[in-house]
């Protein structure tokens, strides 16, 4: 497992699972290369030798590292949806294997074992990938799922590993489920998720590093999912689970609008039922919330951003902690941003609106070993027009997808602010899902870095906005407009230290791409 690195006083633990000799391995191959496609203010990158186009499986994502190369998963459907139901069958998965030089070894099509078994996950866990079948006898009501595990050859290490059955009530929805893997990278938990009339069931199948199913447990959200969405689950080192879900009410006196709702639901070790708890300070609106499991001070911790109601235009930061040893209640500390630094984070052409910090999802949740966080949030949102085309005589739907500036926030364990720093962009798409848009971030040991494309309609250029651990910015250029290349940041994944693997596009053909900073 990674050495804890500090940030700020604070330590970091990726959820990795690499070890010392995996990092220098991988370091030692990548110095050993001796042609770099370009190397710009002391950051270097090299680009794979050849094009990984595939028509129909042009959605991809780097799912992680093993000590001879990484993975990479490529899909017919966009790799961003997390909403697919269980058994979804219109999907198709393929994964490849590369070396430290970006030349791929090998690559496979992922097909189902049989005509009734369905992939439903294709994700990394103790650095190997693992594809999640699921097999429904719709009968009794029942669905068993199973595990495939590759080698580094694309063979199957282990094959058609049974992990368990659930049950579920006739009706109900059943969406795609989640892996879920602790920090220490020793547990994982599968949960899926059941919409019934009146109120939800997550089904969760706690795992070892064997995926053997230790235990089964059923706990119920007593409301639908219409009422309260589950947006977020994490899962601690001792198998604490807990998810926070967000919902929408009616403002009450007759304010026009609705208030978002935030509720923290909490299943210790060992129970089998959800302790539930609501995400609240006064008469403070919540517009955005973000959780984690906080294993050195045994805590669940959620961050977010609140609006003050009573002067509307307050706005400030949401620190939650909920003990996980004993059930003593969520404590739950505020503080306000000020005006000014409030208009520097939502940028001045908004500074007149009165609005505070919304649209802004948190992205990034890094602990700080003192029980503080360091956030990372992005101003994104879309916005859907209709209007008559008269050369084809009928009406046209577009979508416009933003992504705007960028905060990155170090909060104390009180609540109060250390420091902040704010990218400033500007990337807007019409149709595309946002695919070039947002951001790729590599932790170090003494700062954050934000890679992004500058100008994603014309003369792009990468760039890396650097934080260090005292909140002191630097803006660099990764590449030239020259160098033809756009990331895909949804696409990275941060492989070592300072090193990330991204697919790129380079003279309208996918590649991958290798960053160093």
């Amino acid at each position: 497992m990674l050495l804890p690195i500090q940030l700020n006083f604070l330590k970091f633990h990726p959820n990795t699972g690499r070890s010392l000799k995996t990092r220098c391995f991988i370091k030692y191959l990548f110095f050993c290369l001796i042609s770099f496609s370009g190397k710009l203010s002391g950051q270097h990158f090299i680009v794979s030798p050849e094009s990984i186009d595939d028509p129909g499986f042009e959605h991809v994502k780097v799912l992680g590292q093993e000590e001879e190369g990484f993975y990479l998963l490529q899909s017919n459907l966009s790799l961003q949806i997390q909403r697919d139901r269980v058994g979804f069958r219109n999907r198709k998965y393929k994964i490849g294997f590369f070396n430290a030089a970006l030349q791929q070894k090998w690559e496979k099509k992922l097909e189902e074992a049989n005509d009734q078994r369905n992939i439903d996950l294709v994700v990394m866990f103790n650095g190997r990938p693992i594809i999640i079948t699921s097999e429904w006898k719709k009968s009794e009501n029942l669905i068993t799922f199973y595990a495939d595990v590759l080698n580094n050859k694309g063979n199957s290490f282990i094959k058609e590993k049974k992990i368990g059955t659930i049950s579920y009530t006739k009706g109900s929805d059943l969406e795609k489920p989640r892996f879920v893997i602790s920090h220490n990278n020793l547990n994982a938990v599968i949960v899926v998720e059941e919409d019934r009339d009146k109120d939800q069931v997550l089904h969760l199948m706690m795992l070892d590093s064997s995926l053997t199913m230790n235990m089964l447990y059923s706990p119920v959200i007593n409301y639908p999912s219409k009422q309260f969405e589950v947006t977020n689950v994490v899962l601690s080192d001792a198998n604490d689970f807990a998810a926070i879900a967000q919902g929408t009410e009616k403002n009450q006196n007759g304010q026009k609008g609705k208030t978002t709702k935030y509720k923290l639901f909490l299943k210790r070790s060992g129970e089998s039922f959800f302790d539930e708890s609501t995400i609240s300070s006064g008469d403070k609106n919540i517009t955005e919330a973000a959780l984690t499991a906080d294993n050195i001070n045994n805590k669940i911790v959620v961050a977010g951003f609140y609006n003050d109601n009573e002067s509307f235009a307050g706005t400030g930061i949401l620190f939650v902690s909920w003990n996980l040893k004993n059930k003593t209640p969520m404590e739950i500390k505020s503080v306000s941003i000020d005006d000014n630094v409030r208009i520097k984070m939502i940028g001045e052409r908004n500074s007149g609106a009165n609005i505070g910090m919304y649209s802004y999802p948190i992205r990034k949740m890094i602990l700080r070993s003192d029980g503080g966080a360091v956030v990372i949030a992005e101003a994104a949102y879309y916005s859907e027009y209709s209007y008559f085309d008269y050369f084809t005589q009928s009406f046209t739907r577009r979508t416009e997808y933003h992504y705007d500036n960028v905060i990155i926030m170090s909060i104390h364990t009180n609540g109060t602010i250390d420091w902040s720093g704010v990218l400033h962009k500007s990337q807007e798409s019409m149709d595309d899902g946002g695919f070039l848009s947002s951001f790729c971030s590599i932790l170090e040991s003494d700062r954050i870095d934000l890679v992004y494309n500058n100008d994603i309609s014309r003369n792009n250029e990468i760039e890396n906005f650097s934080i260090s651990n005292k909140g002191e910015t630097e803006q660099k250029k990764v590449s030239r407009s020259s160098d033809h290349l756009t990331l895909i940041p949804h696409s990275g994944e941060q492989v070592d230290e300072n090193t990330l693997i991204v697919a790129a596009i380079m003279k309208k053909k996918l590649y991958l791409l290798k960053l160093e900073f």
